[in-house]
């Protein structure tokens, strides 16, 4: 049986080693070298990965798979299964076509695979302090994560989880999924459970989405931060010329009635790097940072005020841009409330 992995994520490293553990894989499909970019979140050059893990290397030129060499030397492989663990693209019909079993892709979202196909499951749930998540692998067909359903499991999201903590739980889940499966392929169905129809979709999230609105309250901004911290580009406020991207920040809950701080100011510097900025209902320690200029601890001071966007225009502009792309495709209530939510709370 030939397995071959399709990867370009440096989260997806962690299924490999744990598939590779209990199943044979003959290679794995990755982009080629190119230097980190946002419009990759994660990016990952595996060929030295794949070297140190006796693992063919299948190079490839394009995301979407669309160029001639790519087409012409993955159609040489002999693959029976391949399995998907990081590559955010469709992926070509002549590719599901090509395999002999099937591509098996995983997806999930609070509400399961259908109720929230689509783009950063894993970043909005986070983002909306959602409890617990659904995981799911599928039979990959020409759709948007419309295939056949082979197995699901549910995962609780903690207070501390953050979005590399969630993959890892992914990870971790979608392997055992996809080991059951390929194992006992001779006693299971090979057909899967046809996805239920109204569907409903989740929005492709940008780097420039991450601005930080220090109107809301510190739990809002605390899931806001640890949804978007790295792998992806993390939470951001602008000082002046200066971009402050936070990767890791936490409550802070103090009783000060002695000033009447502004909603993102940085109330207190510490030696060591972390500061206090004001929310609307308290404060957030920052404990780590990154500055786009030179200068790090020291573009900082206390009295300065970060940049603050306003979290419902940013909203309109996601849903905006969805319905633009993808008209046909209906968003989840739970995106939809966002919006409500904060119309509420401004009234």
């Amino acid at each position: 049986m030939n397995i071959y992995i399709l990867n370009t994520l440096e989260i997806g490293i962690s299924s490999i080693d744990m598939l590779k553990k209990h199943l044979k894989i003959c290679g794995v499909i990755g982009l080629s070298e190119r230097e980190r970019s946002d419009k990759i979140s994660g990016y990952k050059y595996l060929k030295q990965y794949c070297y140190d893990s006796s693992l063919a290397f299948i190079e490839v030129q394009s995301y979407s798979l669309s160029n001639k060499d790519d087409k012409d030397k993955l159609l040489n492989l002999n693959i029976d299964f391949l399995v998907v663990t990081g590559w955010q693209r469709l992926v070509p019909t002549w590719l599901i076509e090509h395999c002999k079993k099937c591509i098996i892709g995983a997806h999930g979202s609070v509400h399961g695979i259908t109720g929230g196909r689509g783009r950063s499951p894993q970043n909005w749930a986070l983002l909306m302090g959602k409890k617990e998540f659904y995981i799911s692998i599928f039979k990959i067909d020409a759709g948007i994560d419309e295939g056949p359903v082979i197995d699901t499991r549910k995962f609780v999201l903690s207070e501390v989880d953050d979005i590399k903590t969630s993959y890892y739980k992914v990870s971790w889940l979608t392997t055992q999924m996809i080991v059951d499966y390929i194992s006992n392929i001779s006693s299971l169905s090979e057909i899967g459970v046809v996805q239920e129809e109204h569907a409903r979709y989740l929005p492709q999230r940008l780097p420039e989405d991450g601005e930080i609105d220090w109107t809301r309250t510190t739990k809002e901004i605390y899931d806001f931060i640890r949804a978007l911290t790295r792998p992806y580009p993390g939470a951001f406020s602008l000082l002046g010329k200066n971009k402050i991207t936070i990767w890791r920040g936490r409550p802070f809950v103090v009783e000060d009635h002695s000033h009447a701080y502004k909603y993102g100011q940085i109330v207190k510097l510490y030696p060591n790097g972390d500061f206090i900025v004001k929310t609307m209902d308290s404060f957030l320690c920052v404990e780590d940072y990154s500055a786009s200029l030179e200068g790090g601890d020291e573009c900082l001071k206390e009295g300065d005020v970060l940049s603050s966007c306003c979290f419902e225009d940013q909203m309109v502009n996601i849903i905006d841009r969805h319905y633009k792309k993808y008209p046909q495709l209906t968003l989840s209530d739970d995106i939809l409330n966002l919006v409500k939510d904060e119309d509420n709370k401004n009234s």
